[in-house]
């Protein structure tokens, strides 16, 4: 399947619309997550779709919801969802155990359309995402992959991503998590911001 060119875009209140309609045709996603487990120190929302919703929706139009959203031309395929610790504070128990420093940002998990799947989203969501964060200044990202080499792994536990991705973009392992994902970091330079979406292909 030939790689498509798509564009990306930091999320913000403009694009809640987009984000919105993408989560209810997946019913939600995650059981009715809208996003929010990584925002609650426990790694859950608030135990209702309705109210997981409308939080996700106060946290973007407050400027508390960081993702980098991958359009297929105007309409919306998938995301890759990242901010710093105290924006994302789930499952950060592992930092403590390992004897490492918490980073300047988190890669926490990615979404992509079922009907765009194996066309490049979660590749170009994770590089608009770099993009952003070295606009805001740069600095160590960290983000949590799924080994697949090897494997043969269901699309549902690749939420996190792949470390052959993360390895292809720079990252580099710090410690394991439990029997099938990595730590991995990377430090970002900063650059001077653009305008608009940007395309990659």
């Amino acid at each position: 399947m030939p790689v498509k060119n798509f564009s990306v875009q930091e999320f913000g209140t403009p694009a809640w619309p987009d984000f919105a309609e993408l989560v209810e045709k997946h019913h939600g996603i995650w059981g009715g997550c809208w996003c929010v487990a990584f925002h609650h120190k426990n790694g859950h929302g608030n135990g209702s779709v309705a109210l997981n919703r409308a939080e996700k929706e106060s946290l973007v139009r407050a400027g508390q919801a960081h993702a980098a959203l991958v359009y297929d031309g105007e309409r919306l395929v998938g995301w890759c969802q990242f901010g710093p610790p105290g924006e994302l504070p789930a499952r950060m128990t592992a930092y403590g155990r390992l004897g490492v420093a918490l980073p300047d940002w988190r890669i926490t998990c990615f979404f992509v359309d079922r009907d765009h799947r194996k066309e490049g989203v979660a590749k170009a969501g994770l590089e608009g995402a770099l993009r952003i964060i070295a606009e805001r200044g740069g600095g160590t990202v960290d983000g949590y992959p799924t080994v697949t080499r090897g494997k043969t792994t269901s699309n549902s536990f690749l939420w996190s991503g792949t470390s052959t991705m993360f390895e292809g973009a720079g990252f580099k392992r710090i410690g394991i998590l439990g029997k099938s994902k990595w730590m991995m970091r990377k430090t970002v330079r900063p650059r001077a911001r653009r305008v608009g979406a940007v395309s990659l292909k």
